[in-house]
């Protein structure tokens, strides 16, 4: 099914404050998620990063960005970063939310670690385009509903003598 980058973005913030994580966190995911689905990326990754709000990359990779933009104000050329075991997946989709241009970047091993290998331009200011409609696989709908609705204020019967949810006043 296809969906719009908004929808997959304001329905992926809302699964991750529902899954426990800190507000602007839950923002930056949900504007990686259609990023990562635009380019190719599967529904694996974005599912575990749900998964431990103690222990994940939606923690992880916003700090990796910050020490982007640290690391390219104090150097020219490539920068280089270790990325924590899992996070890969994920490091590119979050590099496009940058707000500086994204020259190069790429994924290498060496001794065993990945690493995000990154050139930017920060005279440059950038915004990534998305297409039209992304096609989101119905296991990662499924489960950013699920988590999405732990945000949901339950009715209560003093908010439904009231006429909410009734469609009788503006703020149904």
């Amino acid at each position: 099914m296809t969906h719009s980058a908004n929808e997959l973005q304001t329905l992926a913030t809302k699964a991750a404050r529902g899954a426990g994580f800190p507000p602007a966190q839950a923002d930056l995911f949900g504007r990686a998620c259609p990023l990562h689905l635009a380019q190719g990326g599967g529904a694996a990754p974005l599912i575990a990063a749900l998964a431990n709000p103690a222990d994940s990359p939606i923690l992880r990779l916003p700090l990796l960005m910050d020490d982007v933009l640290s690391a390219a104000a104090a150097m020219s050329g490539p920068i280089e970063l270790t990325l924590h075991n899992g996070d890969d997946t994920l490091a590119q989709s979050y590099a496009h939310l940058l707000p500086v241009a994204v020259q190069d970047q790429s994924i290498i091993t060496r001794d065993a670690q990945h690493r995000l290998r990154i050139t930017v331009d920060l005279s440059a200011k950038t915004c990534t385009a998305l297409p039209p409609r992304i096609i989101a696989p119905s296991e990662l709908l499924n489960r950013l509903e699920t988590l999405a609705a732990r945000t949901y204020v339950p009715a209560t019967d003093a908010s439904r003598r009231t006429g909410a949810g009734a469609g009788l006043i503006e703020n149904d």
